[in-house]
């Protein structure tokens, strides 16, 4: 019963403890601030960004710690492809996922612990085992287990990855020969250059084939100027053979001497026939070239010629190689070799 009433008496006093210390603190002002608490610092911390190696580094000590699950979190939040704080080194991203798979496998959640490694060895067939100094055994034979039970997918992927780097090397090789060949055909081109040859069409009114020739059909043309040479050196002729005629008939009127009146006519008579007969021979076939001509003008020709390269399309030529020679060369006066060289 003492007891009991001591236990009350302690119980009551400090229950009147904190009242007394209530009634003799002055009062809060209204206006004071709230002290901080930790949510509200927590709330108020800036973002603090890291870098992979950093996050890496973190969540490897979350595991060191023993904080499987907590470990687990984080890595699932880094590998996360719409967070905003998500891993992109390869190489760090292919630990984080080992990371991630020894943590679920320390949690005891050794089924959701395939989902990373599968992920890890899709990205990176070659991938070798978790390094058994860092990781425990049970990491590594459950990579083991996962990278055997992906050994079709593996193939069937590297197959695939194959056939695919092939066809792109075949297409590099294509292309390749596509841009070789249309550089050759490029510096075709630029080695030839088209020159348009207008012609004239008073041209085609001159006789003596120059319409022909104009025209680019040269065997009419130099038909027409043999025969109308020909015919016109042959009208010529006779009109000097019949001046020379009647000069010497006259000479010998003028001697004294007697002449043939009707021999010199018939010989008149057959130059004439000659000249004229010249003369209209040659232009009918005057006439006709000039016909034909303007019949088969042809206004401009196109002519592709052969030129050199521009300087700045021609190939380089390769170095010319250094001429270097040395030789020993003895001072008699300093008692000393020297190597002279040229280069």
């Amino acid at each position: 019963m003492q007891r009991f009433l001591s236990a009350v008496v302690i119980v009551s006093v400090g229950a009147l403890v904190p009242a007394y210390a209530a009634a003799q603190s002055p009062p809060a002002k209204p206006n004071a601030a709230k002290p901080a608490t930790a949510e509200t610092a927590a709330s108020k911390k800036p973002d603090v960004h890291l870098s992979d190696e950093a996050e890496l580094s973190r969540v490897v000590g979350l595991y060191e710690a023993g904080k499987y699950r907590e470990c687990g979190s984080e890595i699932e939040r880094l590998l996360d492809p719409l967070g905003k704080a998500q891993l992109r080194t390869p190489s760090i991203v292919e630990n984080a996922r080992v990371y991630w798979a020894a943590c679920l496998l320390g949690a005891g959640d050794g089924d959701a612990a395939d989902v990373p490694l599968r992920a890890a060895i899709h990205e990176n067939p070659q991938m070798k085992p978790p390094d058994n100094l860092v990781f425990p055994q049970p990491v590594v034979d459950h990579f083991l287990k996962v990278r055997d039970s992906l050994v079709n997918e593996i193939r069937a992927a590297e197959q695939t990855r194959i056939k695919q780097a092939q066809a792109e090397a075949r297409q590099r090789q294509l292309a390749l020969a596509r841009d070789r060949d249309r550089m050759r055909a490029l510096e075709q081109l630029a080695r030839q250059e088209t020159i348009v040859v207008r012609n004239r069409r008073s041209f085609a009114y001159v006789p003596f084939g120059v319409g022909q020739f104009q025209n680019r059909d040269p065997v009419l043309g130099y038909t027409l100027l043999v025969s109308e040479a020909l015919l016109s050196s042959a009208s010529l002729t006779a009109i000097i053979v019949q001046t020379r005629l009647q000069t010497q008939a006259d000479d010998l009127r003028r001697a004294g001497h007697p002449v043939d009146d009707a021999k010199q006519q018939r010989n008149y008579d057959t130059w004439s026939v000659v000249k004229t007969g010249a003369f209209w021979a040659f232009a009918a076939v005057a006439v006709g070239g000039i016909v034909q001509a303007q019949l088969e003008f042809v206004p401009e020709f196109r002519e592709t010629r052969s030129r050199p390269l521009p300087p700045a399309l021609a190939p380089s030529s390769p170095p010319k190689p250094v001429d270097v020679s040395a030789a020993p060369y003895f001072d008699p006066t300093g008692g000393g070799v020297t190597l002279l060289g040229r280069f």
